[in-house]
């Protein structure tokens, strides 16, 4: 999937670590958090959706007409857990609120026609939106490319999307984020794969007058002057929960560590405050984050003889690759704690159940990064990260549909139907 750096939390960590251990208990307990009322400091600003907080029959509206219990509806299918909308960013509900309303019928057809494209025009808006990922060659890459679609059609302000794929290329990357700049895109989306290596092209491109949002690759540290909103996790604090719900199930010996792209600030990042939260790792493999190489690294353990009980992994799809590694070895399956939810994944399971802990797919998380975006090209303030949730909720079987590819991220997505047929269909 996904995406990188860091050790403590930012700024705002107490109330951000208290909504996380209310996040990593629910998990543990295979339920969601009651209640909260916490926000982070940094989820703080000018960008605010008016909604209210919790409310079941609340008849408040948020800032686009949507009822206080429908966007608790989408926050919650967006969490796969109860998340009290108290308890989310304010930017992250207003961008939610947009999510709510499901697209007309000609909205999908534009949609799905700018998602096959590497240059789409959404209207008459003089805004273009620039849309740079660093690795977008697999599935979860797809839905989130959509996701931004689908956000940026809310605001009539934006007249056309660029899209970027540097395919794990740092440099490419960079050269990537220079040209957008050059093709005038003032809003620029970024998955970002390189972490700081990339600040020197975010900088050069906010000096030219773009604002630049990333989301779910964790960019700790990064200076406003690079990324003016960071949309991702508190990745020391994921580590340290992906630790607390290891030891519970398994303890924290016989745990082995499955990193994506090789040397990716997020798997460093994580793996290392899940290794101070008293996991001890005995074995490490590279994926690329692709089924083959997860299937590659589940042999390479089995042929090493460590007895692995809990494999700690960033993306969920590659994982009924490691299942069928196991099962061709005759070996017993070990535990998963894994990053994002997959249809595959979570259908293997049911067939023939291990202990399983995904989180969310986190494709939502590209809306929230073009609202940030264009709040802050309206002229508003907007902070410099937003925090969210990030509940790891045990396997359940509904979280199956048999109906769909294995590659289908679930309903977190928040894509609707009609537009995941054709995603996974195209």
């Amino acid at each position: 999937m996904s995406r990188p750096t860091h050790t403590e939390p930012r700024r705002g960590g107490r109330a951000l670590a208290l909504a996380l251990t209310c996040a990593a208990l629910a998990a543990l307990l295979v339920a969601g958090c009651g209640s909260s009322g916490n926000k982070s400091s940094t989820s703080s600003g000018g960008s605010s959706s008016g909604a209210s907080t919790a409310g079941g029959g609340a008849t408040t509206t948020a800032a686009n007409g949507v009822t206080a219990a429908q966007l608790q509806a989408t926050v919650d299918q967006a969490m796969q857990a109860h998340v009290p909308v108290s308890a989310v960013p304010p930017l992250m509900q207003q961008a939610l609120s947009l999510a709510t309303p499901t697209p007309s019928a000609a909205e999908m057809t534009t949609a799905f026609d700018c998602f096959q494209k590497t240059t789409c025009t959404l209207g008459s808006g003089k805004t273009t939106l620039g849309f740079a990922d660093g690795f977008g060659d697999n599935t979860w890459r797809r839905f989130s490319k959509m996701s931004a679609i689908l956000q940026a059609m809310r605001y009539p302000e934006i007249g056309k999307i660029i899209f970027t794929n540097a395919h794990g290329q740092l440099a490419t990357f960079q050269s990537d984020i220079r040209n957008l700049t050059a093709q005038g895109a003032r809003a620029i989306v970024t998955y970002d794969d390189f972490g700081p290596s990339a600040y020197p092209a975010y900088t050069a491109a906010q000096r030219s007058g773009a604002v630049v949002s990333s989301f779910v690759s964790p960019l700790d540290g990064a200076p406003t002057s690079a990324v003016t909103t960071r949309v991702q996790p508190d990745i020391c604090t994921a580590g340290r929960t992906m630790a607390s719900v290891t030891k519970q199930v398994v303890g924290t010996s016989g745990v082995a560590y499955f990193t994506g792209t090789p040397g990716n600030p997020q798997d460093t990042s994580w793996q290392r405050c899940a290794t101070d939260a008293g996991t001890n790792a005995i074995f490490k493999a590279d994926t690329n984050w692709t089924p083959a190489g997860a299937q590659t690294a589940a042999s390479a353990l089995i042929a090493s003889g460590k007895p692995a009980r809990a494999i700690l992994y960033s993306y969920s799809n590659p994982v009924p690759n490691i299942v069928k590694a196991f099962n061709s070895a005759n070996k017993p399956m070990p535990a998963i704690v894994t990053w994002t939810q997959d249809n595959g994944t979570s259908c293997i399971w049911r067939r023939k159940p291990f202990t399983l802990y995904q989180t969310n797919a986190l494709n939502w998380a590209a809306r929230v990064s073009v609202t940030a975006a264009m709040t802050r090209l309206s002229g508003k303030s907007v902070p410099d990260a937003v925090i969210y949730p990030f509940p790891f909720v045990r396997a359940k079987a509904s979280d199956c549909d048999a109906s769909r590819p294995a590659d289908y991220p679930g309903t977190s997505a928040l894509v609707p139907t009609e537009l995941v047929s054709k995603i996974l269909g195209g």
